[in-house]
């Protein structure tokens, strides 16, 4: 286990922030990365709770106090590979989570002070990145063919799992590039784009075919993915806005957060928009 008596001396320590002058230049991302050292100091306030109520809160089941212990002792491959028997895809949770683990965190209600559970995350999966503990995995392939509509978490997920257990995956996907909200409902400066871009090219590596610009019931008939396929996963999400019916809201200048955020990701990615339909938030 970790150091069983860390938390008693060793404080909470975020990472931050990049300076105010530096990110009002760009659209990158805006948290910084503790070093190695600090990071393993970190991971070593985790009490290896005899009911790890982090592990309980997780929706997907992470096993956070395997991984911090692997990464208190410097075993970054290690604590990657009890990482990703969970999560599919930490570069993105380890950067737009809500870390229900860190509020159900013991530190957190005895003192309130968690321990960095996301940002540990975040720090393992760019390791493995960077060492070369990710790699493209080959499966056998067991002459089955499936049909993912749509790219966004669920979607990349389920193509994702359905490959690895050997079946041919081809992903429809209606907009521009593929990663659904993650690409054009996130803030460039919470996720990356870049981010998206490198496991979508490992993806692409190991086998996943993606088809952009392409809508199922138009470009391609449902009868026509019926017939192609052994079995489709609908994965489109939902994208009808709850609206709110109440007085001022037929006002000029009155938008969906989805509609703003999609139109400016889009500009960062080089997509063109039609001059009259940009939302212009200038001087605003």
């Amino acid at each position: 286990m970790t150091n069983p008596r860390a938390f008693l001396t060793i404080h909470r320590q975020e990472a931050g922030y990049r300076p105010v002058e530096d990110r009002i230049d760009d659209f990158s991302e805006v948290e910084q990365t503790l070093n190695s050292s600090d990071r393993r100091r970190q991971a070593s306030r985790c009490m290896d709770c005899g009911v790890p109520f982090c592990h309980w809160a997780c929706p997907i089941g992470n096993k956070q106090p395997e991984w911090q212990d692997f990464l208190y002792k410097g075993q970054w491959k290690e604590a990657y590979q009890v990482l990703e028997q969970t999560c599919d895809f930490p570069e993105f949770t380890g950067r737009v989570c809500p870390a229900l683990c860190e509020k159900s965190c013991v530190l957190k209600l005895s003192c309130d002070e968690p321990v960095t559970i996301r940002e540990n995350e975040a720090a393992i999966v760019e390791a493995a990145f960077r060492e070369g503990y990710i790699q493209p995995q080959h499966p056998r392939r067991n002459g089955k063919r499936v049909a993912v509509v749509g790219s966004g978490p669920a979607g990349l997920t389920a193509a994702n799992q359905l490959n690895r257990k050997g079946y041919e995956v081809t992903v429809f996907e209606k907009d521009e590039l593929p990663g659904g909200l993650l690409r054009f409902g996130i803030p460039n400066f919470k996720l990356g784009k870049n981010i998206i871009d490198r496991r979508i090219r490992l993806m692409e590596k190991e086998g996943i075919k993606f088809r952009v610009n392409t809508m199922v019931g138009k470009e391609v008939t449902a009868r026509d993915i019926v017939k192609d396929f052994d079995a489709v996963c609908i994965a489109i999400g939902s994208e009808i806005p709850r609206d709110l019916p109440i007085e001022g809201r037929n006002l000029k200048g009155v938008h969906f957060a989805l509609e703003l955020l999609g139109q400016q990701n889009r500009l960062l990615e080089g997509i063109a928009i039609p001059p009259k339909n940009i939302i212009n938030c200038k001087c605003k």
